[in-house]
């Protein structure tokens, strides 16, 4: 659904029809008696051969089909049937786009773009984007005022570069960042001397998904990369996928001599690091998936000088706590260890202990406890904590002292969601990014000292707000649990049940979708449409436990979650019916959208499914899949191959099911989720719907990845997709 642009050969024929009509029969006289098949159109002609190469594996003493496996290869067979889909789609939504539409997304999409703030002593790193450049540049703030040219422009390093990360020296003299080309988020780490203007010698590869922590002193810094080749566990087949490890570079440093400072046990951990103010602790987050971490903790020595960048025999890695079922995340200040985490606190809680007994729970204080709503962030602020929570659905930021006694609230400008939440511990400032639907992405600064909230950068835009309404509702899933749902829609909107609804979802990792500004909605709600987001259980909107209530073995209750929303859309609320509701979604949202077509295809009229899963049985076999057996479960295990063959939308299809309209698209560039998922699960489709020219659709973008690092211009193109195939299965926005 919101996928990520063009493949495109000309197929001579393709299809021999157009719009949606099916091919003509070949008249037969009614004397031949002849009963001749009918001829398959080409499209029903590639997936037969496809067919060809069915598999059936035993699993556990289980037999899963896999009619499609062939489209899994890279094969001629899988590019020409990759073309040919691709093609038929392009030509269909030719035919059914509207110019002015096109037009007015292209103008919304162009609405500028505020990133996510880094305050680094009295500066405020942050990535801007202005009317119809492609992509965010990376500029810097200062004494109240933004330097004119940027500091990082992705456009210098080539026509689809994107900037992927940066992490700029405590003080702000440096800054790391990161550059990858079409969307494919393989970094590369380089150095830039803010002051100077000028970018240091030193290049880092294999850095995609790098985090980077400087020393307070300028001496370097530790990051994160894959192995590169010669290096253990590196896999040519599978570059920069698993095994990632912390380094140590020193500035100026040869990078290919950076001493490597920790290697997780398995292959799927995410390290990070951070350090003390005084730069003696370095503290070693190491997330097992997204339920699970450890914290390690190293003493890099009292003195300043001879401090040691690695551990040693005399200065060892000290484990905190490891191996638990639960999350936590350490950093240092002041000579204490602060600990967030949801051991026993779902919804979170800050702990505090000093460093030489960190490793005895029984020596940890409580500063801030676990209330009513989850912790999001925790910032300090020389001698106070900022915490983001999430409450009713929302974001706050309430004010603490470090001994945890309550200091105040910071009054944000509404309902609506934090994007950014960054602040300095020696200075006390603090950077906040703040939306809502109704209030365009703006830059605000606090400080501990001051304590007033301060409003120093807001993109500009021509929208009338004040027509558009942001509703709110709860509706009751099928167990009894709550659901929210949040509803963008014209003031004067009819209870009529014949609004056109776009609900998009996602549901999983520990997510959190709070309403924030989405230009591509403004078009929607100015169509008259109405704008939903649903919050499934898998998210992270009410804590820890409303995350596990959708993963692993409960992975269908968020489906049941969906499914409620949905009827409750098209029924109970008086807004629509099940022909004027569309739903949408990507990655984990596309296993989402795969879901509720194989469950209740009834409900709605359209789905468009991006960059999603649908082989739940196999998915684990697409690098770096392995990442999210933890979310997910595995084939590998009989237990957990029972979860996923229950619902696996590539294996729940069915002939004879009367299925909404689909677009599946996909990209080329994506090195998150395999291509091979949509492929298979667009074959089996449009096998069980069974005619030549079916309303299940696929496209493949083209020099693309998984979402981050898109251009603007590919943005509008896939919402243009979007609306086109949504607005031609929704009809017009009258009444009807």
């Amino acid at each position: 659904m919101r996928t990520r642009a063009t493949f495109a050969l000309a197929l001579a024929g393709l299809l021999g029809c157009g719009g949606g009509s099916a091919p003509a029969q070949e008249e037969r006289s009614d004397t031949t008696g002849d009963e001749r098949p009918e001829e398959l159109s080409t499209l029903q002609q590639l997936n037969q051969r496809a067919r060809e190469g069915a598999v059936t594996d035993t699993l556990h003493g289980v037999s899963v089909e896999d009619p499609y496996r062939a489209l899994e290869e890279d094969s001629p067979l899988t590019r020409e049937w990759i073309d040919a889909q691709t093609a038929r789609t392009a030509e269909r939504l030719s035919e059914w786009r509207d110019p002015a539409a096109a037009e007015r997304l292209d103008a919304l999409l162009s609405i500028g773009v505020i990133g996510a703030p880094v305050v680094a002593g009295r500066r405020i790193f942050y990535t801007k984007r202005d009317g119809d450049r492609e992509q965010p540049a990376l500029y810097l703030r200062e004494n109240g005022a933004l330097r004119d040219a940027p500091l990082v422009d992705p456009a210098t390093y080539g026509e689809r570069a994107a900037l992927d990360t940066f992490n700029p020296y405590p003080g702000g003299r440096y800054v790391a960042f990161g550059i990858s080309n079409d969307g494919d988020q393989r970094s590369t780490l380089r150095v830039l001397d803010v002051n100077e203007g000028e970018l240091l010698e030193d290049v880092i590869d294999h850095t995609k998904w790098t985090a980077v922590t400087w020393l307070h002193s300028e001496d370097g810094f530790y990051y994160r990369r894959y192995p590169r080749g010669g290096e253990p566990d590196y896999d040519p087949e599978a570059e920069d996928t698993y095994h990632l490890r912390l380094f140590f570079h020193p500035l100026g440093g040869d990078p290919a001599e950076d001493p490597l400072v920790y290697a997780p046990a398995e292959g799927t951990n995410f390290p990070s690091a951070s350090v003390s103010d005084d730069d003696r602790w370095l503290v070693i987050n190491d997330f097992r998936g997204w339920s699970q971490s450890d914290v390690l903790l190293f003493d890099r020595g009292r003195a300043r000088r001879g401090r040691r960048n690695v551990p040693d025999e005399d200065h060892p890695l000290v484990p905190v706590v490891t191996g638990q079922d639960h999350l936590y995340n350490g950093f240092a200040h002041r000579g204490r260890l602060y600990v967030l985490h949801n051991d026993g606190a779902p919804r979170y809680r800050v702990d505090a202990v000093e460093p030489a007994r960190a490793a005895e729970r029984a020596a940890w204080e409580t500063v801030i406890p676990e209330g009513d709503g989850a912790i999001e962030g925790v910032q300090i602020l020389r001698d106070r904590i900022a915490v983001h929570t999430i409450e009713d659905v929302a974001s706050r930021v309430r004010v603490f002292r470090l001994n945890g006694r309550a200091d105040g609230e910071i009054e944000l400008p509404g309902r609506g969601e934090l994007f950014g939440f960054d602040g300095d511990a020696e200075t006390g400032q603090l950077a906040l990014g703040f939306s809502s639907f109704v209030h365009p992405p703006s830059l605000l600064t606090w400080s501990a000292r001051g304590r007033e909230l301060e409003e120093v950068d807001r993109v500009q835009t021509d929208v009338d707000f004040d027509a558009i309404t942001l509703s709110q509702a709860w509706v009751e899933s099928a167990d009894g649990t709550r659901v929210n749902v949040y509803y963008a829609h014209a003031r004067d909107m009819a209870r009529d049940g014949s609004q056109r609804v776009l609900l998009n979802a996602y549901g999983g990792f520990n997510v959190s979708l709070l309403p924030g500004f989405q230009r591509n909605a403004l078009y929607w709600i100015e169509r008259g449409g109405v704008y939903a987001v649903a919050n499934l259980r898998g998210g992270g909107e009410f804590g820890e436990a409303w995350h596990q209530a959708g993963n692993l073995g409960n992975k269908e209750k968020v489906f049941e979650d969906m499914e409620a929303v949905v009827r409750w859309l098209g029924g109970e609320s008086g807004i629509s019916r099940p022909e004027r509701i569309a739903i949408t979604g990507g990655s984990n949202g596309g296993l989402l959208m795969g879901a509720m077509i194989t469950r209740a295809p009834e409900t709605f009229a359209a789905t468009v499914s991006g960059v999603g899963l649908y082989d739940m049985v196999r998915y684990h076999h697409f690098p770096p899949a392995e990442l999210w057996v933890t979310e997910y479960g595995s084939a590998e295990d009989e237990t957990q191959l029972g979860w996923l063959l229950g619902y696996s939308p590539y294996h729940r299809v069915r002939e004879g099911v009367d299925y909404p309209a689909i677009l599946i698209t996909t990209a080329d560039h994506d090195t998150r989720v395999h291509w091979a998922h949509s492929t298979k699960f667009t074959a089996a489709l449009q096998e069980a719907e069974g005619g030549a020219d079916p309303d299940i659709f696929f496209y493949m973008v083209r020099q693309v990845g998984h979402g981050a690092g898109t251009r603007r211009s590919d943005t509008v193109e896939r919402y243009v997709r979007l609306y086109t195939f949504v607005e031609r299965y929704l009809g017009d926005g009258a009444s009807r």
